[in-house]
């Protein structure tokens, strides 16, 4: 089932805005998949009377935030004042997805994805805030015939090369009984909701100290914002392996050209490794590569081990000046551990070093144990300790958690979380944040949550929030 909860980007420009980027495209294939989706339903008031009738599956899940919070950016140059704001924002996040619908010519070969979000800000405003916002996320229909398929709309392609690529357009493969397999993808690029913000300046845009009125630069033209890549695979048996390209041009210039690569094997059933590569072929440099292990060489003992190198610079589009300027590349090397005692007890560790590039160094590391007093799992205790050790700081971390079932459908969970600084931070040497949630599962397709946070840090004197989430679940298996 898709879930936009996870995905969401800033909402601060309008639903015309999204239109006009191309979420109208995407709203075509919205309505041809709903209906796909409706006609079978209202088909269901009437019994089947043909052994070969249309079986289907639709999941559907809504979930509705409510959140009170007061805000004020930064001091401004000179320390001007800046203004105070309580906003009370809710969002509605929908999600939709209907598998194996039968098309007229092929039974159970149609499947339908949807999902979008809505916010309506109440309270405070401040001067860029979008009183009524919204926006498609993912609207597609994909049409499987054998070992092949075919997707057409707003979908996302997650992994290698691509990393992660929101695009309107096709995307097609398939896998052979032996193991070899291939995808495409092209499309254009799905624009950011913050483009036609007022206000906002773009991240490493050359002329964005010196931008005043947003709204005199042009509307962004999406022909020349596009994406294209594929990957060639093997998966079978206890081998998966690949090789992806992904090309991405933003405003009609290069933003990215990667090759990617990753392997996984599983020798053993108690063991696996593999890693992934992914190279920046306009600079011929390696952004980031990993490789890892995992094992559990006794039933209750799981270890795990880990060398990554990055440089991230080489993530930023190229028509970014910010990519010429790097976080220092590094490596990081480390390792973790854990141990479950029994039903009542377990343990978890880590620790990684990292190696910067000018010689530097830095390591952090974590130890928690994990109690669970009564053999129903009712009571969940958690406590934690962490060591952060960077080149210009560090800080010792406790953090705290308790989770407890009071009922059948209710449940409750405490935390705590203190950070003690090496070095002050804008005057503050200790950060603190407490929160707490109550969670009300009356059914097991209907959930109510509420929580409040309050956390005091060098950013924030005193930072008190609230928030109510209702969560729907539909599933439905027909006829």
């Amino acid at each position: 089932m898709s879930s936009s909860a996870g995905g969401r980007e800033n909402r601060r420009s309008s639903l015309v805005g999204s239109l006009r980027h191309g979420t109208g495209v995407s709203g075509v294939f919205c309505g041809v998949a709903l209906a796909i989706v409706l006609a079978p339903a209202a088909a269901r008031a009437e019994p089947p009377t043909q052994p070969d009738a249309d079986t289907y599956s639709v999941h559907a899940r809504s979930a509705t935030y409510l959140q009170l919070y007061q805000r004020a950016l930064l001091p401004g140059p000179g320390g001007a004042i800046v203004a105070t704001t309580t906003p009370a924002p809710a969002t509605e996040y929908v999600s939709l997805r209907a598998d194996d619908i039968d098309a007229p010519w092929k039974k159970d070969s149609l499947d339908f994805e949807l999902s979008a979000w809505g916010d309506a800000l109440m309270g405070e405003a401040g001067q860029t805030d979008r009183r009524i916002d919204g926006d498609l996320q993912t609207a597609n229909v994909r049409y499987r015939a054998g070992p092949g398929w075919v997707r057409l709309g707003r979908q996302v392609y997650a992994g290698g090369a691509a990393r992660f690529s929101r695009f309107d357009g096709l995307s097609g493969g398939g896998k052979l009984s032996m193991g070899l397999g291939g995808e495409l993808y092209g499309g254009l690029s799905v624009l950011p909701r913050w483009d036609a913000r007022p206000g906002y300046y773009q991240l490493g845009s050359a002329s964005d100290t010196l931008l005043r009125d947003p709204r005199a630069l042009p509307e962004p033209s999406r022909s020349g914002y596009w994406l294209a890549g594929g990957r060639i695979f093997y998966d079978k048996g206890p081998v998966i392996a690949g090789l992806s390209m992904h090309e991405q041009h933003d405003g009609g210039e290069l933003a990215r050209r990667n090759l990617g690569a990753d392997l996984r094997l599983t020798p053993f059933d108690k063991a696996s490794l593999g890693g992934t590569a992914l190279l920046d072929l306009d600079s011929a440099g390696l952004a980031d590569g990993r490789v890892w292990i995992d094992s559990t060489p006794l039933e209750h003992v799981t270890l795990g081990g880990e060398f990554l190198h990055t440089e991230p610079a080489l993530f930023l589009s190229r028509q970014s000046v910010l990519s010429v300027f790097s976080t220092d590349k590094f490596d990081e090397l480390g390792s973790t551990a854990s141990w479950q005692l029994d039903k009542l007890v377990g343990l978890e560790g880590g620790g990684y070093i990292e190696l910067y590039s000018d010689g530097s160094k830095g390591a952090r590391g974590k130890i928690a144990i994990k109690l669970t007093p009564d053999r129903d799992g009712n009571t969940l205790l958690r406590l934690g300790y962490t060591r952060v050790r960077a080149v210009d700081n560090g800080y010792h971390s406790v953090r705290n958690s308790l989770r407890q079932r009071i009922a059948r459908t209710l449940a409750a969970t405490a935390e705590a979380y203190l950070y003690v600084y090496d070095q002050a931070i804008r005057g503050y040497n200790v950060s603190s944040v407490y929160a707490g949630t109550l969670e009300w599962d009356p059914r097991s397709d209907l959930g109510l949550l509420w929580g409040a946070s309050f956390a005091d840090s060098p950013y924030a004197r005193a930072d008190v929030q609230t928030l109510l989430r209702l969560v729907y679940n539909f599933n439905r298996e027909a006829p």
